[in-house]
């Protein structure tokens, strides 16, 4: 009899978990395809708050930190004053961070930290180059030997190269057969699950548009 009690309680505790986990998938699926599909113009602040508390909730998972820090990487990008860029750009360094924490050897962070460092060069891309450059470079670096399929490889190349001054060998002209390339890529993509990053396609579309 407490064999049975024994093995019914486990029963029920596997059947908590998988429900557990089973919320916890389809509120992440939901959430990410509204961040993905969110006009630019939209904020993504209440997106991100309620990742935030999915990562409060869920401490042993990388992916809600990923988003809250592309989120806050996407929101510095809108704003014009350089003092708020790096102010929104301290807290996705801190989920980043947060992330880094929980998964090792991912080439979606290593796209992160280089989408990172290109949104901290770009708040003044001639005084911060020679700083963020190499830094983006080295992550794209790592991404690329993780899985070099992956189409955010080629547009953090690209876009990095777009925005390099000329006079290091950058510029619109340098980047647009990587921008075409990784345009060909993203067609090819199919991310492993819905919570996973499949972002970029969007902003390669905008760069060719600058042509």
């Amino acid at each position: 009899m407490k064999k049975l009690t024994f093995l019914f309680a486990i029963l029920l505790v596997s059947f908590a978990s998988l429900a557990q986990n089973e919320k916890y998938e389809a509120t992440m699926k939901g959430l990410v395809s509204k961040i993905n599909n969110a006009p630019f113009t939209e904020s993504l602040v209440p997106l991100s708050n309620q990742m935030e508390r999915i990562a409060s909730a869920e401490k042993n998972e990388w992916l809600p930190n990923y988003w809250v820090a592309y989120c806050n990487i996407l929101e510095s990008i809108k704003k014009t004053d350089e003092d708020e860029k790096d102010l929104i750009l301290d807290k996705a360094e801190e989920y980043i961070k947060k992330a880094d924490a929980l998964v090792k050897n991912n080439d979606e962070m290593e796209h992160l930290h280089a989408y990172y460092n290109n949104a901290r060069m770009i708040v003044s891309p001639m005084t911060r180059w020679m700083t963020y450059g190499p830094k983006i470079e080295e992550h794209i670096k790592a991404a690329k030997k993780l899985n070099p399929t992956n189409p955010r490889v080629a547009l953090l190349e690209a876009e990095g190269v777009f925005y390099k001054p000329e006079m290091f060998g950058g510029g619109k002209d340098v980047a647009k057969p990587m921008l075409v390339s990784a345009q060909k890529m993203y067609q090819e993509f199919t991310p492993k699950n819905e919570m996973m990053p499949n972002w970029g396609n969007g902003f390669v579309e905008y760069y060719l548009s600058q042509y």
